[in-house]
């Protein structure tokens, strides 16, 4: 059998080589495998294109939309704290504010119970434990959030009420939702960084014994993207989380004093009064969302900067 046949196909010559010790003993048609490629990576770039596209055009239209507001309502209007947008009062702070304080109290809690679960994960690895614990964590990041907002109302705000007093609607309540919201997601991004890692992490931990401390101290040392990528993703879950946060909050238009009062998220405001909102009340809604997309840019900049210098 010759090693270099020669075929025609299509009235084009393409080299093909015989394997003989293949099952299928078909030649390879090296052409084809050129044309394939070629024609994969053209469509690959087509789904880039269009992918960036859409992302352009999401982002483009609020700012695009808001541009009449920020041109027409002088910077003192929209920095202040009256929201009434029938009388032309649009300041935006108050909603800003309570965005603001719930990632603050939500992103350091959700960060370190993530860590800590990851982190028995990894030490349960090779347990018939950890499969069926990743799988309830996947099950859990698929549910919708309008049920951990239920389950929220029906079980965090009675508790919420019943231990430390108020109506339980209220900073706390939406912290301890969102929490619980965000935690499996943070959990798997580590969890999912050691894997990626587990040949190094294996080495070092047969050379010699390593306490859960140490091991979370290895964690950050050795894997500081995994940690900035996890607070990028978190942080813009957090911001932008509107149903969970919309259920459980108390929806005040104020800054709350404590952990026990009501108050009201820029995307809670946004998703309450879009379906009524016209003129520059709707102007001013998407100007909101623009600031939301402004603020959520600038902390992945600042972000990707660490990044680089790592």
């Amino acid at each position: 059998m010759r090693a270099f046949d020669l075929e025609q196909k299509d009235e084009l010559e393409v080299n093909v080589i015989d394997f003989p010790f293949l099952s299928h003993n078909k030649p390879i048609a090296y052409g084809n495998l050129l044309n394939t490629a070629k024609e994969n990576l053209s469509s690959m770039k087509f789904i880039v294109l269009l992918l960036v596209l859409i992302l352009v055009f999401m982002l483009a239209y609020p700012l695009i939309s808001s541009i009449d507001f920020f041109i027409e309502i002088p910077l003192s209007n929209w920095v202040s704290l009256d929201w009434y947008p029938d009388e032309e009062y649009f300041g935006m702070m108050v909603p800003l504010a309570g965005s603001l304080l719930l990632v603050l109290v939500t992103l350091p809690l959700s960060l370190l119970l993530g860590w800590v679960l990851s982190l028995q994960l990894v030490d349960s690895r090779n347990s018939w434990l950890n499969p069926v614990s990743v799988a309830v964590l996947e099950v859990w990041i698929s549910l919708p959030s309008v049920i951990i907002g239920i389950w929220a109302i029906i079980e965090i705000i009675p508790m919420v009420r019943e231990t430390f007093g108020g109506n339980g609607y209220s900073l706390l309540a939406a912290a301890i939702g969102l929490t619980i919201f965000i935690t499996p997601t943070c959990t798997l991004l580590f969890y999912r960084s050691y894997l990626t890692h587990l040949d190094q992490y294996q080495g070092l931990e047969s050379s010699f014994q390593m306490s859960t401390l140490s091991r979370s101290e290895l964690f950050i040392k050795s894997q500081p993207t995994a940690v900035i990528g996890t607070i990028n993703y978190i942080f813009c879950r957090i911001f932008g989380e509107t149903m969970v946060v919309l259920m459980v909050s108390g929806n005040s238009l104020q800054i709350p004093g404590n952990f026990l009062e009501s108050f009201r998220t820029l995307t809670a405001n946004i998703a309450l009064e879009m379906s009524y909102a016209g003129g520059m009340h709707e102007t001013a809604l998407f100007a909101m969302a623009s600031i939301a997309i402004v603020l959520i840019m600038i902390v992945l900049l600042v972000q990707y900067k660490r990044l680089i210098n790592v």
